[in-house]
């Protein structure tokens, strides 16, 4: 299947890397030239548009911020949408509102397209070694179609049901996630009231029955603060501001006025 990829930022970039290294015919765009760079050399094809890329896959994984990304490097004036064959496969992996995906896919129907939802979870080096988790929503008969392009990415690709309920997933997880933070951001001010010494405290969280990953990003971090400039901010931040626009007051928005702390704390920052 010839592959095509668009958005190589701090997850784009290392799923890109792994196709490449699993054997796959890839060609990538990337509105910034330098973006590229990891690439020179290699036997990695580039086109100068997303129009450009269309015309030569079967299948395209977009790793932009967010939905109006998705949408431009779609539908936009030099967009995949255009060239791209009836029948390829689009796996948008970017982190949007489950209402937005399904509009992106029920106007890339009208192209022929089929889209899966399929926002990814593991980080960095879980990326380059393909072992992230893979959150798909939208057709099973797709998704088989894809499923061997998938396996160079993840070993842990998970059908949740309909085109969005990946996405809701991903974002229930992040919100999770920065609840966790703010957990033991909450934790750490409760030692420190009570005079424990908090190089301590931190090193018992860490390795004891309370800790998890997000914990871990706080405790490293030595306050919400120092999250700030880290990639975690904005990510965070507009998923969880998402998560509270869809849930409202709704089973489970408990969760998210957790989360919400963190939130609070980037904007401040």
């Amino acid at each position: 299947m010839k592959t095509g990829f668009i958005g190589l930022g701090s997850m784009g970039l290392p799923m890109a890397q792994r196709l490449q290294a699993q054997g796959h015919d890839l060609t990538l765009y990337a509105r910034r030239p330098e973006s590229l760079e990891p690439f020179a050399g290699t036997s990695v094809a580039i086109a100068a548009t997303p129009a450009e890329m269309g015309a030569l896959v079967d299948a395209v994984g977009i790793c932009v911020f967010d939905a109006a990304g998705v949408e431009e490097v779609m539908f936009g004036p030099d967009g995949l949408a255009g060239t791209l064959n009836p029948g390829a496969v689009v796996l948008v992996h970017s982190t949007v509102a489950p209402a937005q995906i399904r509009k992106i896919a029920g106007r890339a129907a009208t192209h022929g397209l089929r889209v899966l939802d399929a926002p990814v979870s593991g980080g960095q080096p879980r990326a380059l070694t393909g072992e992230l988790t893979i959150m798909i929503g939208g057709d099973a008969d797709t998704l088989a179609d894809v499923t061997e392009l998938l396996s160079a990415l993840s070993n842990h690709v998970v059908h949740l049901g309909a085109v969005g309920a990946g996405s809701y997933a991903k974002l229930v997880n992040n919100t999770m996630f920065s609840a966790q933070i703010a957990l033991a951001d909450d934790a750490m001010k409760a030692g420190e009231s009570l005079g424990v010494d908090p190089a301590g405290l931190a090193a018992v969280l860490a390795t004891s029955s309370s800790a998890c990953v997000a914990s871990g990003v706080r405790l490293r971090a030595h306050s919400l603060a120092g999250l700030a400039d880290s990639p975690a901010n904005l990510t965070l931040t507009k998923d969880v501001t998402l998560m509270a626009e869809i849930l409202g007051d709704a089973p489970g928005s408990g969760l998210v006025e957790v989360a919400q702390r963190f939130v609070a704390a980037m904007r401040s920052s």
